[in-house]
């Protein structure tokens, strides 16, 4: 099994709270794989105001195929936008 830890920063804190939590995977699973476990958890991925990140990258930046591996850590925080 491979465990990615999920973080929420900014105001999505006090939605999903302050405490990192882990989706364990299939141990061949891919980004294909990890998004509707995300959705489950109540993440929307097609959402503006918010921006998902693996390994601090933007999230679909990633090839759909890549395999998660122990250690891969997703991040959602708020889109804030200033001038």
């Amino acid at each position: 099994m491979t465990a990615v830890t999920v973080r929420f920063l900014g105001g999505l804190r006090e939605d999903f709270g302050s405490s990192p939590r882990t989706i364990t995977l299939p141990e061949e699973a891919t980004l294909d794989d990890l998004e509707p476990r995300l959705r489950e958890m109540g993440i929307d991925l097609d959402s503006r105001e918010i921006i998902v990140t693996l390994n601090d990258r933007g999230l679909r930046q990633w090839p759909a195929e890549r395999r998660l591996v122990a250690g891969d850590v997703v991040t959602v925080f708020p889109n804030i936008a200033g001038g």
